[in-house]
């Protein structure tokens, strides 16, 4: 279904795809990238550099970077990804963003706002990991190249997660006192599952860390048994050698390719323990103190919320403006304390507008729900302990992060302001609610005059602009376990023209 969340062109493509669905057509393949970046930093560190100014809008600009990011790590139909209908986009986002704040004070939004901080502050972070972990990691190429051979083996695993710490008690007690009996045990887990569950698993795939270690580093014989093994979301795995297969690289560019891959994968795997070894300083001495009765309500409310399928609003606002989810609550209670601070209700609150809740597994149920709610606010506070560090470092002045942030600021102000043009001109009778071509051929007159009003405000680097190639890949860029998930807003479809004639000043352009 058509949502209000559409932009103009989305809602286009929407209907058309609809009016050709039944019609035997002939689709050309989509290669969709989905780039699961694992570890908070790593996607700073995979970003080509380059802080170059491609264009000038007014006071806005669009660096290189942007306009590479905006690009590749979005989705974007085949009628918008030609480069020059790629620069009229962007650019006319930048020029919705100003007439937006030249209408209103974009200050003035509490949410706006504490997003954009939450986003900044994300990013902060990421820098803080990147200086103080992952810079900071370096292998011998004998340690590679032993992974790099391991690597080249794909186990099949007889596999089982466990939650339960007596049963895993009982099963380490057997392992380690009674071997012969490892057998039974696993005859025993497997009537339990109804099957024998198995797994396969190369090196490359995104498992838990301490799986990738266990299996990788040495190499294991069929009939082995790993574990019990600990998990990042505090379940227990216990898995055994079923088979085993070596898929040796032959040419020389795929050796040279798994080689990087390798480095590269061992390269987070460390930077992540140094990482958590900093973390364990920085947190050292740090009580997390719950208090019951307010504990009790929260845990109660954010259950009803987090259990929905379909959460159309913020915690936040739950705890705000629905007073019947939650007509015990009082803002003033003390919630936890930490470090000799004791935060409220409504403190809590307000950080959850920058930094909204993660939880360590999706698997959550009534049962299970307390332990992980106390969790994801374990992790909001560590966070925020991490984020005073990155303050302290200045990160927050830091010229990608200061870029970045504008990004995200003109993509939201942007879109604001085309909700606004349409609604004005909806409530004036100009265009009317079902004529979506009117609607179109109406937001195209308002763009082209956009642009000619401001055609001496902009400038593009046309040096800088012919080197841009881009891909034909389509790719979304998600980083899974952080509070802001998607890398880059998604790219403003705001008219599928190509001409940039309105643009007189094309040259270089000086920071």
């Amino acid at each position: 279904m058509a949502t209000a969340d559409m932009s103009l062109f989305e809602r286009k493509n929407f209907i058309n795809k609809k009016a050709h669905e039944k019609k035997p057509v002939y689709y050309r393949i989509i290669l969709f990238l989905l780039v699961l970046v694992l570890m908070s930093g790593s996607f700073n560190a995979q970003i080509k550099q380059g802080e170059k100014i491609l264009a000038r809008v007014g006071n806005k600009e669009i660096t290189s970077k942007e306009f590479r990011q905006r690009s590749e790590l979005t989705i974007r139909p085949d009628n918008f990804k030609d480069k020059y209908i790629t620069l009229n986009n962007l650019i006319s986002e930048k020029i919705l963003a100003i007439e937006y704040e030249k209408k209103n004070n974009p200050e003035l939004n509490v949410a706006f706002q504490s997003k954009l901080k939450g986003i900044k502050e994300q990013m902060m972070r990421d820098k803080l990991f990147n200086s103080e972990a992952f810079d900071k990691v370096v292998f011998d190429s004998s340690e590679i190249k032993n992974v790099y051979r391991n690597s080249l083996r794909e186990y099949e695993l007889e596999f089982y997660t466990i939650s339960n710490d007596t049963i895993i008690k009982k099963i380490e007690e057997t392992i380690k006192s009674a071997p012969e009996l490892t057998n039974d045990l696993f005859n025993e887990l497997q009537k339990i599952v109804g099957n024998k569950p198995l797994h396969k698993t190369k090196y490359l795939d995104p498992d838990d860390q301490i799986l990738t270690e266990t299996l990788y580093t040495t190499l294991r014989d069929t009939g082995e048994v790993v574990g019990p093994l600990r998990i990042s979301n505090g379940d227990y795995i216990l898995m055994r050698v079923n088979n085993w297969t070596d898929f040796p690289l032959i040419s020389s560019e795929d050796r040279r390719e798994r080689w990087n891959k390798v480095e590269e994968k061992m390269h987070q795997i460390e930077a992540r323990k140094v990482w958590q070894q900093y973390i364990t300083n920085l947190m050292r001495g740090k009580k997390l103190e719950f208090d019951f009765e307010s504990f009790r309500t929260l845990s109660d409310v954010a259950f009803d919320y987090y259990s929905k399928n379909n959460q159309s609003d913020s915690l936040y606002n739950q705890l705000t403006d629905n007073p019947q989810f939650a007509p015990d609550i009082d803002v003033n209670a003390p919630f936890f304390t930490i470090d000799n601070k004791t935060w409220t209700v409504e403190e809590f609150k307000k950080e959850l507008l920058v930094r909204p809740l993660v939880f360590r597994t999706k698997d959550l149920n009534k049962k299970n729900f307390d332990e992980n709610f106390k969790f994801a606010i374990a992790d909001m506070i560590r966070d925020y302990y991490v984020t005073g560090e990155a303050y302290k470092n200045s990160l927050d002045k830091s010229g990608d992060v200061v870029q970045t942030v504008n990004m995200w600021k003109d993509s939201f102000l942007s879109a604001q302001e085309e909700r606004d043009v349409i609604d004005a001109a909806l409530n004036s009778g100009l265009i009317t609610e079902n004529n979506n071509d009117a609607k179109l051929k109406f937001w195209e007159n308002h763009l082209v005059t956009l642009q000619n009003k401001y055609t001496d405000s902009i400038s593009v680097n046309i040096e800088e602009f012919n080197k841009i190639k881009l891909t034909e890949i389509d790719m979304m860029a998600i980083r899974p376990g952080v509070p802001y998930p998607v890398a880059v807003p998604k790219f403003p479809m705001l008219m599928s023209s190509n001409k940039l004639d309105y643009i007189k000043q094309w040259g270089n352009i000086k920071k």
